[in-house]
Order: C-alpha cells, then sequence, then structure tokens
C-alpha cells in the first residue's frame, strides 16, 4: 500500500483528498503546513508528497526543495492554481504540478503515474 503525505492549509481540501486516496488504496498521512510536513517526513516513510503551493510561512516549493535534500527518493507533487513553474526545485522534470481545480482522481491518476516510474 503506498504512502501518502498530503499538505494543505485547507482543511476542506485535506478531507476530500484524504478521503479519495484512502478509497484508491494509500495509507495518507494529512499536515496543515509546511512544517508539520517537515516533521512528518523525519518520523514516517512516505513514497510521495502531494502539498499545495499558496501556504502561510512556507510554501509547497520551499516544502519540495527540503525534500529533496533530505529525503530525495521521495515523489513530490504540487497543487496550484497559479503556480505553474518549479525552475528552482531540485525536482525539475520530476516534480509535477497538477492545477487546481482538479478532481480527485485526476490527482490519484498522477500519483500512480509517478510511482511507476524508476527514480
Amino acid at each position: 500500500m503506498p504512502h501518502i503525505l498530503i499538505v494543505d492549509d485547507e482543511r476542506a481540501i485535506l478531507a476530500l483528498l484524504s478521503r479519495a486516496f484512502s478509497r484508491a488504496g494509500f495509507d495518507v498521512t494529512l499536515a496543515n503546513s509546511a512544517f508539520d510536513a517537515m516533521e512528518f517526513c523525519n518520523s514516517k516513510a512516505f513514497d510521495a508528497v502531494l502539498s499545495d503551493v499558496d501556504m502561510p510561512r512556507m510554501n509547497g516549493h520551499e516544502l519540495v526543495r527540503w525534500i529533496g535534500d533530505k529525503h530525495p527518493r521521495v515523489r513530490c507533487a504540487l497543487m496550484s492554481a497559479f503556480h505553474i513553474e518549479c525552475e528552482e526545485c531540485p525536482y525539475v522534470g520530476r516534480c509535477h504540478v497538477l492545477r487546481k481545480p482538479f478532481i480527485p482522481n485526476d490527482a490519484i491518476a498522477l500519483i500512480r503515474q509517478m510511482l511507476t516510474v524508476p527514480n
């Protein structure tokens, strides 16, 4: 069962994605900030992280850069209505951006696809 960390400061998004990924057979952990996500990444092993870009104090791009340094085997995807480029990201070409609005099945398909490609 793939283990995914979903990061978003909006509780409704977390709840929606948690239900969808759980029903699709994923083990899901939720974080409502990048700082919480960093703590989880240091204490649990994840196959993938799906994070919002626009969050207070630390954005998704910064979180993915941190994950790239500390946990380089973790697959990352970002969700955003506006920020669709990741030029500064250590995962350029490997970090995918899911454009909002999207349906949960699109997120599930993206993560499944990312997990099938070798690191």
